[in-house]
């Protein structure tokens, strides 16, 4: 299987026509129906049902189609990298949000005259530790409960990268000014079960996956009430201003939610049950950018009172 293969594919998914790939792939209609051809023997099944109106995919197009995404577009980002003939690159892998994107800012301010391609890349705790171990990004922020460590850290043994714990955390929920509790300082645990949450990221290492293990005692929650599925902090934001769902979020509260309306409060009786840190190579010693990175997020922790 080759990477033009693949692009070819969906190209013609996408249109549903061999002669509008072709247009879009600069190249001739035969040339694409022989690639894909090609693709559909090299793999033993049929991709596209074949009729007057175009190219439609069969199920096991469909299933094709996602893989070959993925495929391609970590084909580009290799390419672009790889590509780059002067200057550094240093990039940051973490989960969605505004503070760690802020940092980038600020260190793209402090290092702006010095030739060096910055980047952020949002994602799971899986994907972040694969970046990290892939070399797409120097480190990898992740915050974890405490019941999930010692599984973490198997994972990561295995792919040759160090955990460097930061902070202990709690969690608060984050809600908009549409919320009927919007003028209350805090909730109470028992009561996370009467909100309609945002459902983040799909991640085994999710906090609502642990909350019910945070305090004996504490009523199940592992059946939140999630309204509101996706994996866009910016829907998450839009939905947190405009409606009356809610989300969980760490006791770590970006200044761009408060300019924006949005207020954090606090769970009472919720213990610091989330480790935040940072995650690289084995071995290996961080840049000036990355210590500078982690030096400005230590200086956040600390102003939260919440650092190691």
């Amino acid at each position: 299987m080759e990477i033009k293969q693949l692009e070819y594919f969906v190209a013609t998914a996408d249109h549903g026509s061999l002669n509008k790939a072709a247009e879009q792939l600069y190249t001739s209609q035969p040339n694409v129906s022989k690639v894909i051809a090609n693709l559909e023997k090299d793999l033993g099944v049929i991709l596209f049902e074949r009729n007057s109106r175009g190219m439609r995919m069969t199920e096991q197009g469909k299933m094709l189609y996602g893989h070959a995404l993925t495929i391609l577009k970590n084909s580009n980002m290799i390419r672009s990298l790889v590509q780059k003939k002067t200057g550094n690159y240093f990039s940051v892998s973490g989960y969605q949000s505004s503070i760690l994107a802020k940092l980038i800012a600020d260190i793209y301010e402090a290092h702006k005259d010095q030739n060096i391609t910055f980047g952020f890349r949002e994602g799971t705790v899986e994907e972040i530790t694969d970046d990290v171990s892939e070399h797409i990004s120097e480190i990898g922020i992740v915050y974890l409960a405490h019941t999930q460590l010692q599984c973490f850290k198997h994972i990561i043994w295995h792919k040759k990268l160090e955990f460097f714990p930061l902070a202990e955390l709690s969690i608060r929920v984050y809600l908009g000014s549409r919320h009927p509790w919007y003028d209350r300082e805090s909730v109470e645990l028992t009561e996370l079960s009467q909100l309609k949450f945002i459902e983040g990221t799909k991640d085994f290492f999710a906090m609502e996956h642990h909350i019910e293990r945070i305090s004996v005692g504490a009523v199940q929650m592992e059946n939140l009430n999630n309204a509101v599925c996706t994996n866009s902090d910016y829907l998450i934001t839009s939905m947190l201003k405009h409606t009356d769902v809610c989300c969980l979020g760490i006791d770590f509260v970006s200044r761009e939610y408060e300019e924006q309306g949005i207020r954090a409060l606090k769970v009472r009786d919720c213990e610091k049950f989330l480790t935040l840190g940072y995650v690289k190579q084995k071995k290996k010693d961080l840049s000036s950018e990355a210590r500078f990175y982690i030096g400005e997020l230590k200086k956040m922790l600390s102003a939260y009172n919440v650092l190691l």
